[in-house]
């Protein structure tokens, strides 16, 4: 579809890609659908996604040819938008802009992410953090690091502790928190490995992973950069963006994450002018579109807001609905769909919220559990059974196995012991006691 014709309303016809098993990717589809839009999706192989209702039908995602697929789907579905939900979707869709021979397929993908001269600095953690410094906003001092000699350098200059960061990484995965230069020169062996075959073998044979697969055939090298290290309490900052424009917000602050550097399973709304207004600056230089979300450390002994890291895609809470100025949803579909942007009341007036299904699994006692909204897609019961059940590795009896024979206890299926409202017990009883009853184990 032209560009120009997004000025006149119409359904909104938008393709969801994602590389990887998450979560967020069925809840943003959903919230997509329920606010009017034609939903499609490429996914990997038995992706949640398969089991949400509303969306109409699923395009494959094979790791092996994915950007002739993108450029298939895009001509199969006629989409006025491509939304990636993670950074491997997100590479995908910018390697397409600078190899397809389509006008149209670069003209869609600029139009989903944005201006192509912040393709690279996307991508790159330690050139995000240059145009922080540039616009003025704070950051940690950075420095790529291209050999184990660079950090000794860099030891004679940044006191410890330092964060090594590998480009392409994902859920805190390519993050070490490092306090002795022989613990950076170690992370920085570790980080800058090539993915081994027995990785790529694991993450497709457990996980049903097979984009490892390409990863590691490639063999290449993360590039690696350390920051300086700000002591306080991470943050982050989602928002819906046009051409460089913030069209709607959500801040919050980590109030519980899988660990010291991964994602958030607990998160508090905030009202941070701050974290907002660097957000909006970095948005106006790349001159953003679509969804992006950026991470932040609120520095303990001050409050100041120190940006280090851009997430240029879905994030999980950017299909919840928290009213005007962070309805991300709404403010998207509204500026594709060429029509004023409405008010739709908040889902909670809570500012606590529990990520489904990963603040349960984590741990089902946390005190957070008993006052926070639950952010729990009950519109679809199917999608709640399967988000519930354990990871895949450990359903598998290959895994089960290895587990017994290692002395490892088995993981038991997740428990939800969360008190509540009526409605929020009620259908934590219906789902669950329809698992115990249907057919849904392998």
């Amino acid at each position: 579809m032209a560009a120009d014709s997004l000025t006149q309303t119409h359904e909104p016809r938008i393709l969801l890609t994602t590389t990887f098993h998450l979560p967020s990717t069925a809840r943003m589809a959903m919230a997509l659908a329920l606010n009017g839009c034609k939903v499609f999706a490429m996914t990997p192989p038995c992706h949640p996604l398969r089991h949400v209702q509303l969306l109409p039908s699923l395009l494959p995602y094979p790791a092996a040819r994915p950007l002739e697929s993108l450029e298939a789907a895009f001509e199969q579905t006629s989409c006025d938008l491509v939304i990636p939900c993670d950074e491997e979707a997100v590479r995908h869709l910018h390697e397409l802009h600078r190899t397809s021979a389509s006008p149209a397929t670069r003209a869609l993908i600029q139009r989903s992410l944005g201006s192509q001269h912040g393709y690279s600095i996307a991508e790159t953690r330690h050139d995000l953090l240059v145009v922080a410094g540039e616009e003025g906003i704070r950051a940690p001092v950075s420095r790529p690091i291209a050999t184990i000699a660079a950090l000794s350098e860099w030891h004679a200059e940044v006191p410890l502790p330092w964060v090594l960061k590998a480009d392409g990484s994902c859920a805190g995965q390519g993050v070490r928190i490092v306090s002795s230069l022989h613990d950076a020169q170690a992370s920085f062996l570790d980080l800058n490995k090539p993915v081994s075959a027995r990785m790529a073998l694991n993450k497709w044979l457990v996980d049903r992973d097979p984009f490892w697969l390409k990863r590691w055939r490639a063999g290449t090298r993360p590039a690696i950069s350390v920051q300086s290290y700000v002591e306080g309490r991470p943050a982050n900052c989602s928002v819906a963006c046009w051409e460089g424009e913030v069209l709607a917000g959500i801040c919050m602050e980590v109030v519980v994450a899988e660990s010291k550097t991964g994602p958030s399973t607990v998160g508090r709304v905030v009202d941070n002018p701050e974290m907002l207004e660097a957000t909006r600056k970095v948005v106006r230089r790349l001159g953003l579109s679509g969804l992006a979300g950026f991470d932040f450390m609120i520095e303990a002994a001050t409050g100041a807001a120190y940006m280090i890291e851009m997430n240029p895609r879905n994030t999980p809470v950017c299909h919840i609905n928290l009213g005007a100025g962070r309805d991300l949803v709404e403010a998207l579909t509204a500026k594709i769909g060429g029509r004023p942007m409405r008010y739709r009341p908040p889902v909670t007036a809570n500012d606590i919220i529990a990520f489904f299904p990963d603040a349960w699994r984590r741990d089902p006692e946390n005190e957070y559990l008993f006052t926070a909204y639950h952010d729990v897609p009950w519109e679809e019961p199917a999608l709640v059974r399967e988000l519930i059940r354990p990871e895949r590795r450990d359903r598998l009896w290959l895994t089960r196995w290895l587990r017994r024979i290692r002395g490892h206890k088995a993981v038991p299926p997740m428990e939800f012991r969360v008190p509540g409202p009526a409605r929020t017990m009620a259908a934590v009883s219906a789902v669950t006691g329809q698992m115990e009853h249907g057919s849904d184990g392998e």
